[in-house]
């Protein structure tokens, strides 16, 4: 069966890029560190690095169109948040941020799913919705104030 836009893995993570970099940077001004993308951790005092940890369960949906079968796929994405101690005077900075990170993408939140393959970064495929919360729990480490955010975001993949 050939991949239509809605199941290529591809648009999912632009998506989610996407979504992150106007709502964690753009909107609340944080340093994102992206998956792929060069990135210096030295020079910043907090940030948060997103990372896709993989695809989780799949179930398969059935027939959705006339030709078209669909999985309902589930994927992990981490955020770890990063707060230098030394750089810092408000210990609870990591649960600021926590918070922020929550605002985004807490359970039943929606994230547009759109055609970046094809250039298209108006018009919504459909909707990836954050189902559950996995991991929300700070980490201990000597250097920084360190909270794991992890959450299972589901879409259906679109096969023809």
């Amino acid at each position: 069966m050939a991949l239509t836009s809605q199941s290529k893995f591809q648009n999912f993570k632009a998506s989610l890029d996407y979504y992150a970099k106007t709502n964690l940077v753009t909107t609340s001004s944080l340093v994102v560190d992206f998956e792929g993308l060069p990135f210096e951790s030295s020079t910043q005092s907090e940030w948060i690095q997103l990372r896709t940890l993989g695809s989780g369960d799949r179930e398969f949906q059935g027939n959705v169109g006339v030709s078209q079968k669909a999985t309902r796929s589930n994927v992990l994405v981490s955020f770890n948040i990063f707060v230098v101690k030394t750089d810092t005077l408000k210990i609870n900075r990591h649960y600021e941020i926590r918070d922020l990170v929550a605002k985004y993408f807490g359970e039943n939140i929606k994230i547009d799913l759109y055609d970046f393959e094809n250039g298209n970064f108006t018009t919504s495929l459909q909707k990836m919705v954050v189902r559950e919360i996995i991991t929300d729990q700070p980490i201990p480490d000597p250097d920084y104030h360190q909270w794991n955010f992890t959450i299972g975001l589901e879409w259906l993949q679109v096969w023809e």
